[in-house]
């Protein structure tokens, strides 16, 4: 047998699941252990699947409100490893590597293999991409239902039924899109505008694009909005976060905390200037250019990742020779691709030393600090007589979510203020243990000077700079009203 026989080689299409299994091997064993660096959205959706999939009916997971769609995804993940933080985040590593697929095939149709399959390595070794998936962090997800959007209008052109499988998974995707973030309303407006063209009556374009449009807004009022989403953050510290992965610290100097962001913002107003005709003629481009715009009215990390996919996808292509030769510079695309990569994983090394081995944020500090406190309580209660019959632990955070995976324990929202009335207050905080939000926050200031005139009813546990964990003293709790049945002690 010949060497030439013996030999065989693979298809581009299975050498890229290869290189994709290959990368998503990689990034799973970068992803941290422990139960810290939680998005809060995603803690929720996370704790809701685990209580339905165990059958358990936890009213205090039921006042976070109502999770994003995302909850559909941790089902499965939830009964299949119940409690298993690992197994989510396993999950959106599947979910990006589906993202860079399909933008890979999507973007080399139209702007050449080359530079999409540059733009797509560069974005998964991406340090902001791997926070991502860390955090249980809508970017990800967004990036893939811009991408499947994209691939489920293909295969709907094809096949321009009236109420068909497609037309259902579509509105599916817009809905489960726009109840992750503002800029994922960038989908359904993407889809309606290029729905204008669709080889069907003007009756059916109408039909297609009213349906599209209440499958996107019913999910917000269901939702309550975006909940707790923070808006008008500084955009320039989330896309300075591009290069490191993990937020802005304030320690940082101005130019660590500035320079990249701005670099970020320049690089991907040139890119838009130059390339918006072609990103706007196309689903996942138009999806990409309204998602930034919508999504830097919140300037999260979520929206970075946009911006980054956005600058790669379309700003690469500007460095790729043409056939004859003209535009674009070998040399100068080798040397940004070089220089990305190597930036990029050292800072995934970084952000992979800091979350296994470094100190943990002032948030995940004082969850910490009240999961050794939940622990303790839980010691003493299995070594008392009673069985642990007398065990009462609840917690009242910013971040409940979060502070119950940490904890595993009663965890509810932050009681809401009581203006002039410290009574009131106390009867709602009556049954809690602990307080833990960050008392310089807007919406805090005034919770924070209600519990300040409540005196010695309070003692400050722990005081950070971003945050604090109040201990209510169980002798200040108001006493329970006797009941019909009950009498008074003589």
């Amino acid at each position: 047998m010949t060497l030439e026989k013996a030999s065989f080689s693979l298809s581009p299409r299975h050498q890229s699941y290869l290189s994709l299994l290959a990368w998503g091997i990689v990034a799973i064993l970068l992803l941290r252990r422990d139960v810290y660096g939680v998005d809060e959205f995603g803690a929720r959706a996370l704790l809701l699947a685990w209580s339905i999939a165990d059958q358990v009916a936890n009213a205090a997971i039921i006042t976070f409100g109502v999770p994003d769609l995302r909850i559909l995804l941790f089902l499965p993940v939830g009964f299949l490893w119940p409690g298993k933080l690992l197994a989510a985040k396993v999950l959106g590593v599947v979910v990006l590597a589906i993202a860079g697929r399909l933008l890979f095939v999507s973007r080399s149709r139209a702007g050449g293999s080359e530079g999409a399959l540059l733009a797509t390595g560069l974005l998964l070794v991406s340090p902001l991409a791997l926070s991502q998936i860390d955090a249980l962090a809508v970017g990800g997800y967004l990036l893939a239902c811009f991408a499947i959007g994209t691939w489920l209008d293909g295969h709907y052109r094809t096949n321009p039924k009236p109420f068909n499988g497609w037309f259902f998974a579509l509105l599916f995707v817009c809905a489960f899109s726009a109840s992750l973030h503002p800029a994922g309303l960038a989908l359904p407006i993407a889809l309606g505008w290029s729905w204008r063209t669709l080889p069907q009556s003007r009756k059916y374009q109408n039909i297609f694009l009213g349906t599209v449009i209440f499958a996107s807004c019913f999910i917000l009022p269901m939702r309550g909005g975006w909940q707790d989403l923070a808006w008008l953050q500084n955009p320039v510290f989330a896309l300075s976060s591009v290069f490191t992965g993990s937020p802005v610290q304030d320690e940082f100097s101005w130019g660590a905390q500035w320079l990249p962001g701005l670099a970020i913002i320049a690089l991907a107003i040139f890119v838009a200037l130059r390339k918006w005709r072609e990103a706007w003629a196309e689903i996942p481009g138009r999806s990409l250019l309204i998602g930034v715009v919508l999504g830097a009215l919140v300037g999260d990390h979520a929206w970075a990742l946009l911006v980054l996919a956005f600058v790669l996808y379309y700003g690469l292509p500007l460095l790729v020779p043409a056939k004859d030769g003209k535009g674009g510079s070998r040399g100068a695309l080798l040397g940004v691709v070089f220089a990305c990569t190597t930036i990029f994983m050292l800072a995934d090394k970084a952000y992979y030393m800091s979350t296994h081995h470094g100190p943990l944020s002032v948030h995940d500090g004082l969850i910490r600090n009240i999961a050794q406190a939940a622990a303790s309580e839980r010691k003493a209660a299995d070594a008392a007589s009673d069985g642990g019959a007398g065990a009462h632990f609840m917690v009242a955070s910013q971040w409940p979510g979060r502070t119950m995976i940490a904890c595993k324990c009663d965890t509810v929202p932050l009681p809401p203020a009581t203006p002039n009335s410290p009574q009131k207050l106390m009867a709602n905080l009556r049954g809690i243990d602990y307080l833990l939000f960050n008392p310089k926050q807007t919406s805090n200031l005034e919770l924070a000077h209600n519990l300040a005139l409540l005196g010695g009813a309070i003692e400050t546990v722990s005081l950070e700079s971003g945050g604090v964990i109040v201990h209510v003293l169980p002798a200040a709790a108001p006493a329970p009203v006797p009941g019909p049945t009950e009498r008074k002690p003589q």
